[in-house]
Formats: structure tokens, C-alpha cells, sequence
């Protein structure tokens, strides 16, 4: 039994209080910490490792199709302003927007992606530059790269650039590609 008559007695709760306020103050200020790093980590901005190219960059990976349906995706965003219930005839083909493709890069070394879309007014004139461009590039008169994962498309003139362009026959082509070994009918 304690002693009542002893004042400087402290009793032992007033300890345990005190340790577990002290505990619980640590606590707090090591949670704000961890939310302030939490914040940092989000708003971090790594230093930009893209250069401007000096020349042609054959550079790693390289560029899928799937990067060009991305970067095509956005020139589509950027169309928005054209009406849809008007029907009119509009005449463009392949081969114009192949020819227009390669006289742009007749006087540039490179081009961006988004670049050979800028004269674009509609939906189909895109559609048929992605394929003319797709097409020049199977027929290695252009290439297309990225300097790194999520840059920037760049065409670039291909091994084949000067060669005469030749008339695309759609037809035949699908023709062609669904004959066995293609050859006979």
C-alpha cells in the first residue's frame, strides 16, 4: 500500500501518459513526412535527356505499328471541327498524298509525324495520308522513328526515297496477298 502522506511519490501512470503522448507526437510528425515525401515523389520532373537530332537517329526500339496508330490517333484528335452531316466528293488519292509526303521531305531532312497532317481538313484526307505514308514506308522510301519510348514520331527519307513512284493498285494487291504462294488464281 503507498503511503498518502508522501508527496514526492509520483505516481506511475502519469509516466506511462507521458511516454505515450511523447509516442504519439513522433507518430504524427512521421506521417506528415511521409505524406510531404509521398507529394515530392509526384511532382519530381526528371531532367530532359532529348536532344535535337544532328542527323538521321536509327535509335532503340524501334518504331511499331503500334506507335504509329498512337501517334495517328492524335492527328484524328486534332480534326474535331469537321461537320459530319455534309457529304461531299472530296477527290484525293494514295498517290497525291504520297507525292505530297515525299516533296515535303525533298525539302527537309526530317519531318514530324504530326507535320505531313497539318494541310488535313477531314477525317478522310487523314485516313488516306496514313495509309500513303504506311505505304512508303513498306516501300522504303521513307522510315519512321522515335528517339526514345512515348517521343515524338520523326520521318525520315528512305534507302528507296528517289525511286519512281509507281500507280497502287489496290485491288490487285488484296488479290494478290490472299493467293496461295502468290502466284495463279
Amino acid at each position: 500500500p503507498r503511503d498518502a502522506s508522501d508527496p514526492e511519490e509520483t505516481d506511475p501512470r502519469e509516466e506511462l501518459i507521458m511516454a505515450l503522448i511523447e509516442y504519439k507526437k513522433y507518430k504524427e510528425a512521421g506521417e506528415i513526412l511521409r505524406e510531404r515525401a509521398q507529394i515530392e515523389d509526384q511532382n519530381f520532373v526528371p531532367s530532359s535527356t532529348i536532344e535535337r537530332p544532328k542527323e538521321t537517329i536509327d535509335a532503340l526500339p524501334a518504331t511499331t505499328l503500334f506507335d504509329l496508330l498512337t501517334a495517328f490517333q492524335e492527328v484524328l484528335k486534332q480534326r474535331t471541327g469537321e461537320t459530319v452531316h455534309s457529304v461531299d466528293g472530296e477527290e484525293i488519292t494514295i498517290e497525291d498524298r504520297m507525292t505530297r509526303v515525299l516533296s515535303f521531305l525533298k525539302d527537309e531532312d526530317s519531318a514530324t509525324f504530326i507535320q505531313l497532317f497539318i494541310d488535313i481538313n477531314t477525317r478522310m484526307s487523314a485516313v488516306v495520308t496514313f495509309i500513303a505514308l504506311l505505304e512508303l514506308v513498306r516501300s522504303a522510301r521513307v522510315r519512321i522513328h522515335q528517339s526514345q519510348p512515348f517521343a515524338e514520331l520523326r520521318v525520315y527519307r528512305g534507302a528507296q526515297f528517289d525511286a519512281p513512284l509507281q500507280k497502287i493498285d489496290l485491288i490487285s494487291a488484296v488479290k494478290s496477298e490472299n493467293r496461295p504462294n502468290g502466284s495463279g488464281e
